[in-house]
This record gives structure tokens, sequence and C-alpha cells, in this order.
């Protein structure tokens, strides 16, 4: 089970912004994507979850063809959290979390257990009656991250969640929280696609690694073997060193 981009390009007003792109996410596995900015990485996300079309290639999910699926039947199989969200309404954390639900008929086939499960994932339960709009800016993120659960949580396994800039607005602890978050989807049958500004931390999550610069790839394939010294000069233009940790493995640091 897999959504299947091939040979995807995607240009507006005469620009190309994609080009020539192709990659398999298969259920039960985590890609990471990777780039600089500019590279194409939202563009990508837009693409997976049907909100642009391809100007050429072919998108499919489990088989089928992309066009061929209802956007309410998708919803039901696939979801999406993008890298911006805007909500202005007086809604409880709870509130927002069970608007995931809205495919399957809202909040009120939220059963209870599923809404404590995903609020527990995220260390949410001393939020849940507090208003949105007054929450700081990596609350609001967790918040949003529990409603793109809840819409596919009874449906993990063959399920697909695309996350956009999941970790931009957290501190450690917490993003470490979405690291396990993501595996535990994957281990689950589930396959998880992220974007990522920090290339360590998609490094340590990914099974498979795409690395993007100005709408082509440079690499996709497991981490160590993408993120190469060549590889991440040439993607992001600095100088890479890498780190050997304690425990054996490596971590990229940057010189000017």
């Amino acid at each position: 089970m897999t959504i299947c981009l091939r040979d995807c390009s995607l240009s507006r007003g005469g620009q190309v912004i994609l080009e020539d792109v192709s990659l398999q996410l298969a259920t039960g596995e985590v890609v990471s994507v990777v780039g600089p900015n500019g590279a194409g990485k939202s563009s990508l996300v837009a693409l997976m979850a049907a909100t642009s079309q391809p100007s050429s290639g072919q998108l499919s999910l489990d088989g089928q063809a992309y066009t061929s699926i209802s956007l309410a039947e998708r919803a039901t199989r696939v979801a999406v959290l993008p890298q911006q969200t805007s909500l202005e309404f007086p809604f409880s954390v709870a509130e927002v979390i069970q608007m995931g639900r809205i495919p399957h008929g809202g909040g009120r086939n939220l059963q209870s257990p599923m809404l404590e499960e995903v609020m527990a994932s995220l260390a949410l339960h001393g939020l849940r009656n507090r208003i949105y709009t007054t929450l700081s800016g990596g609350e609001k993120q967790r918040t949003q991250i529990a409603r793109v659960l809840c819409q596919l949580w009874d449906r993990i396994p063959g399920s697909y969640f695309i996350f956009d800039e999941p970790t931009a607005a957290l501190d450690i602890g917490h993003q470490l929280v979405i690291l396990r978050l993501l595996r535990d989807l994957a281990r689950r049958g589930a396959g998880v696609l992220v974007v990522m500004h920090d290339i360590n931390l998609a490094a340590r999550c990914a099974d498979r690694l795409l690395l993007l610069k100005a709408g082509r790839v440079l690499g996709l394939a497991k981490p160590a073997e993408v993120l190469t010294a060549a590889r991440v000069t040439e993607a992001f233009a600095v100088t890479p060193q890498r780190l050997l940790l304690d425990d054996g493995s490596s971590q990229w640091v940057f010189v000017e």
C-alpha cells in the first residue's frame, strides 16, 4: 500500500517548482523530506495532499489515481498537517482536536478513549479546556498535530500521515516526543511523510530521506546514504562536519 508519485512536476506562473519527482510512501515507514528554503518541500506536501495538481506525471493512492478518489474518501485515508494553520475562534483545545473527526461525521463520533489517547500522546490533558487562541505557538502546534492524529487514529493500519514542519515551534523535549510519535505511527502500520528543516532530527526518525534542491531530487535512500558531506554542501551551501557521539551515532554540525 503506497502513495505514489511518478515523474511529477509542478509549475506556477511559468516557474518550475518541482521537476520529475518520483516517490513511493509505503505504510510502515517514515520518509523525511529536507532541503533549503524554496526547494519545493511544501509544494511536495501539497501534491500528496491533493491541494495542488501536478503539471505532469502521475499520483496514486493504493493503486488508484488521486483524481478518481473523492475528497471525502481521501480524508478517511490521508491526514495532513500543513506548515501553517489559522484558527481565530475561541474553541477549547479539546474542541479543536475533535475537528479531526469531521470527515467521519464530526466530533460526536469521537469516542472518549480515542480523545484521551491522542491527548496523552502529546501531553495535552492539562490544556484540554484552554481557549486555543490563548495558547503559545508550541501549544497550538501540539493541538493541531493532535487534531491530525484524531482524523485517522482508529484507522492507522493502512493510513497515511503527512506533516509539514511539525517540530518548528516546539522545544527540544517536545521535538523528541514528536519523533517517537512518528516512529510509533509507522510501527502501527501507517505511512508517514514529514518535512523538517533540521537534518539531524530528520535523519534520526526516518527510514528513508528525500533531499530536495530547487525542485529536484538530490537523493532518496537511507539517511546515511543521502546525507553525505558533498550532498549537504551542494544542497545548503555550508561546510558540514560529522560529529561522533558517545553512543556511536553521529550528528552534523556546520561552520562558516
